[in-house]
């Protein structure tokens, strides 16, 4: 499943334009629903009123949570069995320092907006590019990305992808200057020629929301959210409007096609749409630095099948939400209403206007003759079990993510007798989150790996390991695999995970190092080079007491003795 590429560069470029606009097809249609999920998600509400108690958020912050948490993430080069012991040793390196460069370099953290990001729109993507020695990883909205065919899940299955920005023509030209590109200022004079310097005048528009701001649009610039007569005092976030003039952008086209004069592999595309064509034209390359692959892995959670950009996950839970706004709207509204309730006046002579307004005055009262005469407020009580009908909606909201109570901790129950019992709980009550989470994992592996990749495209350093052999990454085996380290990064798997590893070391099938390195506690450098030490002091101190002839394996006299009174 390949394109055959246009060899002239005329036809070349018209070949990404076509493309570009069939990998873009969609995008008008599916940005509608991604700025609906962001506003559910920011505001708790799909219109300008605003919710008075966001349920949105929390809901998709602690479904994320549950699905990855960045700060544990540990990863694992596997290589063959059957490669030898120095092989190896340098794959342990290796783990190491990808290990440390993710977490260095925020790798970890930009996954784990992007799992969070998912869950709103249906899919995410990140992009792997190499910088300097090593690598960095960016976040791509789905909305600034397309497919060639939809009803293809896979990336890797694709024909072609696209991968839009927009950076300023100014940026583009240092860009291609930093690449080594030979008509940088060509294209730059190019672009000015054919782009007038000018300010689109439509702002509230979603391309300059989304694409010039760089951020999710949350409304229409003016709009002032309110519910049941109470003002949101925080305005809409409005980034795309920015106190000077907008710099004039370019939309650059990011063609990834797998080329069939190429044995299938993907020839990169650039393209300042609709006709200047920066790469592709006469060279035909795969600028990702990775072989037989393109740089970018998509973070989903619920596969949609038969359908790429999946489904937000926010659509379990918008009309659950809409109830709660309308009924704590009502609410509002009921004790604004009887808080100024009228008064109801009997056995009074008579009440005057003035009286009226000095008794619903604040410390306000009105005196009669009458003892029979009093005053009463209007008041309507609310609703019968109300406060019912709310905790049970917060339940659902639970219920709609897979949460039961033993997952939330916020309930206990009489019959759990241990905490292993608790974890069978735990496990047994969630197979609606194992699935996801093993997916997150996985594509975890994959980002590691292609990190791994550009690790070894780019990193010259010489290592050693700690039997003191040096090597550089270019010097490991092509075929390896990259795995999630112990389950590391999802709270699903890592309570299993560690009463396996205790339970390993209580058999002694494993030792003190080896459980370090399944644990991961803190600080887990200085306890391994403590525990070296200690091995270093305690053979010292056999080898000298096998020098005065003693046998330090042997059994103490006395040990299995009687105790003495």
């Amino acid at each position: 499943m390949s394109l055959r590429i246009p060899e002239k560069p005329q036809e070349a470029m018209e070949f990404a334009r076509e493309v570009t606009d069939e990998c873009l097809a969609t995008s008008e249609e599916r940005q509608q629903i991604y700025q609906k999920s962001a506003q559910y998600y920011y505001t708790g509400s799909g219109d300008v009123r605003a919710a008075i108690h966001n349920k949105v958020r929390p809901f998709i912050d602690r479904l994320a949570g549950y699905l990855f948490l960045p700060q544990g993430v540990r990863f694992n080069t596997v290589f063959d069995s059957a490669e030898p012991a120095d092989v190896l040793e340098r794959g342990r390196m290796m783990s190491q320092m990808l290990t440390a460069d993710y977490r260095s370099s925020d790798a970890d953290l930009r996954f784990g907006d992007a799992v969070t990001w998912a869950l709103i729109c249906g899919c995410y993507l990140i992009k792997h590019m190499g910088e300097g020695f090593s690598f960095r990883v960016v976040p791509v909205h789905p909305v600034n990305f397309g497919v060639l065919t939809e009803s293809i899940i896979g990336l890797e299955e694709q024909e072609a992808i696209c991968h839009v920005s927009y950076p300023t023509a100014t940026r583009l030209r240092s860009i291609l200057k930093e690449n080594g590109h030979p008509q940088a200022e060509k294209i730059y004079r190019q672009i000015q020629e054919t782009r007038a310097s000018r300010r689109d005048t439509e702002e509230p528009a979603y391309f300059h929301q989304m694409v010039v701001g760089g951020m999710r649009p949350l409304g229409d610039v003016g709009e002032t959210p309110s519910a049941a007569g109470i003002v949101q005092v925080f305005p809409v976030p409005t980034p795309w409007r920015p106190q000077r003039r907008i710099s004039d952008t370019v939309k650059l086209c990011e063609l990834w096609v797998k080329d069939e004069k190429r044995e299938g592999d993907w020839t990169t595309m650039q393209l300042v749409y609709p006709d200047i064509l920066i790469e592709g034209g006469d060279t035909r390359r795969n600028l990702s630095g990775i072989p037989h692959r393109q740089p970018f892995v998509k973070v989903e959670a619920d596969i949609t099948p038969g359908y790429f950009w999946g489904r937000s996950a926010i659509a379990d839970v918008q009309m659950l939400q809409d109830v709660v706004n309308k009924r704590l709207r009502d609410l509002k509204v009921m004790w604004d209403r009887n808080a100024a309730a009228p008064y109801t006046f009997s056995g009074f002579q008579g009440v005057t206007e003035e009286q009226y307004y000095k008794i619903i005055s604040e410390g306000g009262f009105i005196s009669d003759p009458n003892p029979n005469a009093k005053a009463a407020k209007l008041t309507e009580p609310p609703p019968p079990g109300y406060l019912e009908e709310l905790e049970f909606i917060w339940k659902m909201y639970d219920e709609s993510a897979g949460f039961t109570p033993v997952l939330t901790g916020q309930a206990s129950d009489p019959n759990v007798r241990s905490g292993a019992h608790a974890q069978t709980l735990v496990r047994t009550s969630s197979p609606g989150l194992i699935d996801p989470a093993t997916r997150i994992e996985r594509q975890l592996a994959e980002s590691g790996y292609l990190c791994s990749r550009l690790m070894q495209d780019r990193d010259p350093h010489i290592y050693k390991t700690e039997s003191g052999l040096e090597f550089i990454l270019q010097q490991m085996p092509e075929l390896f695999q990259v795995e999630v380290d112990s389950h590391s990064a999802s709270p699903a798997f890592a309570e299993d995970s560690r009463q396996i590893a205790i339970a390993l070391a209580r058999a002694q099938a494993i030792g003190a190092e080896d459980l370090i390195m399944l644990l991961n506690p803190p600080n887990a450098e200085l306890l391994l080079a403590h525990l070296h030490q200690r091995q270093q002091a305690q053979a010292a101190h056999a080898q000298e007491l096998m020098a005065h002839g003693i046998n330090p394996d042997a059994p103490r006299s006395g040990s299995k003795g009687s105790r003495t009174h």
